[in-house]
């Protein structure tokens, strides 16, 4: 794992490391850890989300939400409305792009109560 992984191995890359630890057979035997799968930072950050759901409070900001989220991509976006005593809620009828930046644009909005994936 660790040869087929080099590339992501190297200095001031980050990675995140999928470990496992073998069960203690006796007294005497230390534990081992095993790698189990490496995966780099950058491809986690950057990867589009499969689904997610936009929960808006009433002061929401439609034309700055279809602003972030113009660009076409792979994500299924659904935007729910809490609007006084009622609750609505969309499904886009097209993907979105929507990735860990475009998570990061939004989520400090003062209009969005939530983003569930």
């Amino acid at each position: 794992i660790l040869i087929n992984n080099r590339e992501k191995l190297k200095e001031s890359n980050s990675f995140v490391l999928t470990l496992q630890r073998d069960r203690q057979l006796s007294e005497g035997v230390q534990r081992r850890i095993n790698v189990r799968k490496i995966l780099s930072l950058s491809d986690i950050v950057n990867k589009a989300y499969e689904k997610v759901s936009i929960e808006l409070k009433d002061n929401y900001d439609l034309n700055e939400l279809k602003e972030t989220l113009k660009e076409e991509g792979s994500t299924q976006v659904n935007i729910v409305i809490n609007d006084k005593d009622k609750i609505f809620a969309f499904k886009l009828e097209k993907s979105r792009k929507f990735d860990y930046s475009i998570f990061k644009s939004i989520k400090n909005k003062e209009y969005v109560k939530k983003i569930s994936f």
